[in-house]
């Protein structure tokens, strides 16, 4: 069954962090603005069901530990500033915190109270194949030094190199790729600009890697700017009526022309019922109609080869509210 265009996006650790008073914060349980911007485009336009976000759960425990480390630097810090500051006369007595306070219990059970409210996907690094990953992480490093990325230490935090590689790995290992078409990739960190290539050979699927959530709506906009006007009309070629239609059309056709040669139609494909709404602007003559695009596969034989031939057929619907079909016509003739 053809499906409408998926996208999964995924996020790495530094674009979740959130910062208070320019640090990472640890009262608290949330997502960057990374996340929020495109959480909330999402829902605005209706895109939950087409487009879903992705985490890996090394991130989660990243941020987890980052919230925790802060949280004993600061109270170190604050104890210094208390002990200077408790001698002078104009400054109330100050109150230490609590030593036996369990700043990781705290955060983890308010890491778990937020996920719970998100629908978000975890990639995990399933222990059955954790002796492929690390030969996986192994064979990265011992490449030439313009391959090493992105096990390269960058960032605050030394070890930053090899939990940057754990990320990928965890999107390289997640078998739900093959249910997207497309992913981007929100990092900040330029580590992976040489990674598309081992991607796309392992799942034949593009993505995009970007620092800049606003580049993913933009990205976002382009692929589901028609569907996002006219969803309408989009989700009415995707039900069982219009593909039924559609497919009867094509059913009375035997031969398909191309460069001047006719061939027979072996089995045809509906790949998208519809990838573009257009409508015409009334003329003189006519009122205003719509047009829907559908992707179609036509396969046949030429000289003994199978082959495959895309093409696009154009169904014409009198208005949006009957939407009764008037015609449809191809960009390649059918016989």
């Amino acid at each position: 069954m053809s499906q409408r265009l998926k996208t999964l996006i995924v996020f790495d650790t530094n674009s979740l962090r959130s910062i208070e008073a320019g640090e990472v914060a640890y009262s608290f349980f949330a997502f960057g603005k990374p996340f929020q911007v495109i959480e909330e485009f999402l829902i605005e336009k209706n895109l939950t069901d087409d487009i879903h976000m992705a985490i890996p759960a090394w991130a989660i425990e990243e941020l987890k530990d980052q919230k925790h480390r802060q949280y004993k630097n600061d109270i170190a810090e604050f104890q210094k500033l208390a002990k200077r500051l408790s001698g002078l006369p104009h400054i109330p007595e100050i109150t230490l915190p609590e030593e036996e306070f369990d700043c990781a219990s705290y955060v983890e059970n308010k890491a778990h109270e937020f996920l719970a409210t998100k629908q978000v996907k975890l990639l995990e690094i399933k222990e059955e194949i954790a002796n492929t990953v690390l030969r996986s992480m192994m064979g990265r490093v011992m490449k030439d030094e313009s391959k090493k990325k992105p096990f390269a230490h960058s960032g605050k935090y030394k070890d930053a190199g090899f939990k940057d590689n754990i990320v990928w790995e965890s999107l390289m290992h997640f078998d739900g790729v093959v249910e997207f078409h497309k992913v981007i990739f929100i990092t900040k960190d330029t580590d992976y600009t040489n990674c598309q290539p081992e991607f796309k050979a392992k799942w034949n699927r593009h993505i995009t890697i970007t620092s800049d959530e606003n580049n993913a709506v933009a990205e976002i906009k382009r692929d589901y700017g028609n569907y996002i006007e006219e969803r309408a009309i989009h989700d009415f070629a995707y039900k069982e009526y219009f593909r039924d239609y559609l497919s009867d059309q094509l059913k009375v056709k035997t031969e398909i022309a191309i460069n001047g040669s006719n061939f027979k139609i072996e089995n045809f494909v509906i790949e998208n019922p519809c990838k573009l709404v257009d409508r015409m602007p009334p003329s003189d003559e006519e009122d205003e109609y719509i047009i829907i695009h559908s992707q179609i596969i036509v396969h046949y034989t030429e000289a003994g080869e199978k082959k495959q031939q895309m093409m696009i057929a154009k169904t014409e619907l009198a208005d949006e509210e009957s939407k009764e079909i008037i015609q449809t016509t191809y960009d390649i003739e059918l016989i």
